[in-house]
């Protein structure tokens, strides 16, 4: 199984609160993924400062118990340092993070395989009620 794909799929199907719900309003475990979800989409994109200024403070707050939680402390810890760097000096903050020091999409998807209550199964077989919903512009 191709675990990013999956992470990926989940992210826009209705097992996730991840843009369909306000970041407080969601469950711990959804706050985990969406932070997490986040923290990759926006870091990677346009690095820390565009994480800073787009997210939900709360968000932004969040992400390195959120780290913390499915075990990337390495990344919990560039987070933290990221947070309270001055703008000028989040560059070598990013390097750090594009370095992936932890396994983000495995200690992630560890973490919803933890936790089929709130996302679903896993696994396929009987009992897999995890319908991934269609990629956007997918025939």
């Amino acid at each position: 199984m191709d675990k990013n794909n999956f992470l990926i799929e989940l992210s826009e199907s209705d097992r996730t609160a991840f843009g369909r719900v306000d970041f407080a309003a969601q469950t711990p475990q959804q706050r985990v993924f969406s932070a997490i979800w986040s923290l990759e989409s926006q870091v990677n994109s346009g690095g820390f400062e565009s994480f800073f200024e787009y997210e939900d403070p709360a968000l932004v707050a969040f992400a390195p118990e959120a780290l913390q939680t499915i075990g990337a402390v390495s990344c919990a810890d560039i987070v933290r340092r990221a947070a309270s760097a001055n703008p000028g000096h989040l560059d070598d903050l990013d390097s750090e993070f594009y370095a992936y020091p932890d396994d983000l999409t495995d200690l992630l998807y560890k973490y919803v395989s933890a936790n089929p209550d709130t996302f679903g199964p896993t696994t396929g077989g009987p009992n897999n009620s995890f319908k991934p919903t269609p990629l956007r512009g997918a025939a």
